[in-house]
């Protein structure tokens, strides 16, 4: 008997879906409207069995109050209702529970407030109704749930939600629920799992306004993503975060006290750190009414008073959420606040220590960004081996774009420095600015050094005192720093590569950037011989160097002394010529024009005149342009080149001299000049060839002639000048005589004339005196 019923059971439950029970469709349409209080439309009935009689509903259309708009309140694929047995028994057809798989649901809100979920449960619970407990269990498997107000569907809705509710004769409707929420505008699953389970008293109290009570859960989820729910985009901070919220009171006034964590919090470009979790105590309302949400935190046990206070405020939250977040600073120890610093991406040294407290008030706001002030009192910083650093108050204004640190004096062991700084957010770039009044130079690079960087326009400064600003600005896009400033430099001791010893008590103007360098009023000293001049860096320029020099006195001696590095190779076996001269990394980067200019030129300690010099350097190559050379004898002009690529620097020139007086005369010469080496092998190699002409020439006291023309050679033989004249013209007045001239060691320059077979000899001297200068002996 008990097999025969159970066979017939089975067979029932696997016959019963396939069974049309569209006779039925009429009352149990009637049912379902008189329930739910809207209309509803199906297309198929199915009993069913073995979950429980009843019937399913295929593509279930279930209307809208009139009162809240024309979109359906639902639209289900599958619709499980189980029947009354009690109530079928006595020819009446009425539900136990509804399940709605994968559903579509619209929770619409009025301008007055009312939501249309609520009008339903409140209306199925209305004293003329039938008892709360006979309202059947309602279930959603798998639902979208929309939100709209009046007829605008917001960008927020849940995905995959699951719903159950449980009436109880007392009143209450016991609810959970789980999905993701997620938004229109952005693809992909929800961005978070929210879950809960919630007591909903219709009628509550001696009041009579309906309640709620129970949990809510934030699974562990992305910081991103939930910003992005809340934002539309992601703000750029990472991290996991989860809480769960304990709530109670009426739907206009909803207690709320939960705890939140939050995990490996950072920028979104930077790796988490493994690090703690943060615990945060809260509390606060909610006005599900009127969409708007308050909470706050409360310092964890034992703390009465919290160093840090966050308010937050969430209005319309189910439309275009707006919300922000206040925080009250309160005397947290700096050192606090240095790992949110380094998750935010502010690099700083690990072996930094920094004491001292922040206070401040910063607000966020959806939408708008960070705005807020912040101020930091009795700061200081030190690392190891640096001297540390000090400040009574800095202060520090933020906004959506960064942060941006007022002017604070830093006190440090020898004297003070005016820093202000900025850190930008979007273009995640950073700015320090120092100001200095007369501090020293070896200091201040120690402090860039540690802080920023190495400002390459410093390198060369060994010593001295500096006033004025550097800025450093680094990018992350590329990771590398810019620099800029403009200071004045005192006393100062700068180091040159070329040079044989440092430029003292050098002053000078400075302003740079990433465009270039430039150097006004520069003072120093070459030897004893004052130095004023400019400097100027382009960078991309074809020549990105010019250079401008100014000396009163100048001997060629301290000049070859001081640039003996450019001029000379430093080792032997390269100046013996056994190897070739190994060039150095800034020889071979040289690349400058500039002019000289010397109003006393003096050559072995004999004043000649004004130089002046308009020159071209790249690499090893030195073009002189133009030269010239004022003397009370005439004026020399020259051009040419100086190689210093080989052992010794090679000259290589042309020029010219006009109107020079020699002899009771005056003299033309123009020809080309070689030589190689510095000091007296530069007079030893010495070679020129050329032509001259000559006026009214007395070669020996009566020995005159009006004009001199010819052809000239000189060069050192055994350590004397040896000038000889291949071809010389001469014309007397009344005969033209040809011939040649040379000189001897004593001085003297002979002249070997012929005219007309007829032989003549002229004894003259190279100098007045006889042995001068061009008759001394060079030293071998």
């Amino acid at each position: 008997m008990i097999l025969a019923l159970a066979g017939t059971f089975v067979l029932v439950g696997v016959a019963a879906p396939f069974l049309d029970g569209s006779r039925f469709a009429g009352q149990i349409k009637q049912t379902l409207e008189s329930t739910l209080g809207r209309s509803v439309d199906f297309e198929e009935v199915h009993f069913t069995v073995f979950s429980g009689l009843g019937v399913s509903l295929e593509n279930v259309t279930i209307g809208e109050d009139p009162r809240f708009g024309l979109e359906p309140f639902a639209f289900v694929p599958t619709l499980q209702a189980r029947i009354r047995l009690d109530k079928l028994l006595g020819g009446e057809i009425r539900f136990s529970s509804f399940r709605l798989i994968d559903p579509s649901l619209n929770l619409v809100k009025r301008s007055d407030e009312t939501w249309n979920v609520v009008e339903l449960v409140e209306r199925l619970s209305a004293p003329r109704r039938i008892p709360l407990n006979f309202f059947p269990v309602f279930d959603v498997s798998g639902g979208r749930i929309d939100f709209k107000f009046e007829s605008r569907k917001t960008t927020l809705y849940i995905l995959d939600s699951d719903l159950s509710i449980y009436p109880a004769q007392s009143g209450k409707l016991s609810v959970e629920f789980s999905g993701y929420p997620a938004r229109t505008d952005r693809g992909g699953h929800g961005f978070a799992y929210l879950r809960g389970a919630l007591n909903w008293y219709t009628k509550r109290g001696n009041s009579g306004a309906s309640g709620l009570d129970g949990d809510l859960y934030l699974d562990p989820s992305n910081l991103g993503e939930l910003t992005t729910l809340i934002e539309g985009h992601d703000v750029g901070v990472h991290g996991t975060v989860s809480t769960h919220a304990r709530i109670e009171g009426p739907l206009n006034a909803l207690a709320i006290r939960g705890e939140l964590k939050a995990t490996d919090v950072h920028r979104w470009d930077l790796l988490p750190e493994n690090s703690g979790s943060w615990r945060i105590l809260y509390g606060g309302t909610a006005n599900l009414i009127a969409s708007e949400l308050r909470l706050r935190n409360f310092p964890p046990p034992p703390a009465r008073v919290s160093p840090v206070v966050l308010e937050m405020v969430v209005r319309d939250f189910l439309t275009s959420p707006k919300w922000s977040v206040n925080a009250h600073l309160d005397k947290i120890p700096v050192q606090d606040v240095l790992p949110i610093s380094s998750r935010m991406g502010l690099t700083l040294p690990e072996s930094l220590n920094i004491s001292g407290v922040l206070g401040g008030v910063v607000d966020y706001v959806g939408g708008a960004g960070l705005n807020g002030h912040i101020q930091m009192e009795n700061l200081e910083a030190t690392l190891p081996d640096v001297l540390p650093l000090r400040a009574a108050t800095v202060t520090a204004s933020i906004s959506n774009d960064g942060i941006r640190f007022d002017p604070a004096r830093l006190e440090t062991a020898n004297g003070a420095l005016t820093a202000a700084g900025n850190l930008y957010f979007s273009e995640r770039q950073a700015d320090l600015a120092l100001s200095a009044q007369r501090y020293p130079v070896g200091d201040l690079k120690d402090v860039l050094h540690t802080w920023a960087g190495d400002p390459p326009v410093l390198d060369a400064m060994k010593d001295g005192l500096i006033s004025g600003a550097i800025q450093y600005r680094r990018a992350e896009n590329n990771g590398e720093g810019g620099w800029s400033g403009n200071f004045r430099v005192e006393e100062g001791l700068i180091s040159f590569p070329g040079l044989v010893a440092p430029l003292e008590n050098l002053d000078a103007r400075v302003a740079f950037d990433r465009s270039g360098v430039e150097v006004s009023h520069l003072s120093t000293s070459i030897g004893s011989a004052n130095l004023r001049g400019t400097y100027r860096f382009v960078a991309g320029a074809k020549r990105p160097e010019r250079i401008h020099l100014e000396l009163a006195t100048a001997k060629m001696e301290d000049i070859e002394a001081m640039l003996q590095p450019t001029l000379e190779s430093k080792s032997w076996l390269n100046r013996l010529g056994v190897t070739r001269r190994s060039i150095p990394q800034w020889l071979a980067n040289r690349n400058l024009e500039g002019d000289l200019s010397i109003n006393n030129f003096v050559v072995n300690d004999a004043a000649i005149g004004r130089l002046s010099a308009h020159f071209s350097w790249q690499g090893t190559t030195l073009d002189v342009l133009s030269l010239q050379l004022k003397m009370p004898e005439g004026t020399v002009k020259t051009e040419g080149t100086i190689i210093l690529s080989s052992n010794q620097p090679r000259f290589d020139f042309k020029g010219s001299v006009n109107d020079f007086p020699w002899r009771g005369g005056l003299v033309d010469a123009e020809g080309t000049f070689r030589t190689k080496g510095t000091g007296e092998d530069k007079l030893r190699n010495l070679q020129a060839t050329g032509s001259f002409v000559g006026k009214d020439v007395a070669l020996d006291g009566d020995e005159s002639f009006d004009k001199v023309t010819g052809t000239f050679e000189f060069s050192f033989a055994d350590g004397w000048p040896d000038l000889r004249f291949p071809r010389v013209q001469a014309s007397d007045g009344e005969n033209d005589w040809v011939g040649e001239a040379a000189s001897q060691s004593d001085g003297k320059l002979v002249f070997d004339l012929m005219h007309g077979g007829k032989q003549r000899r002229v004894i003259g001297l190279l100098t007045p005196e006889g042995r001068g200068a061009l008759s001394a002996p060079i030293d071998r």
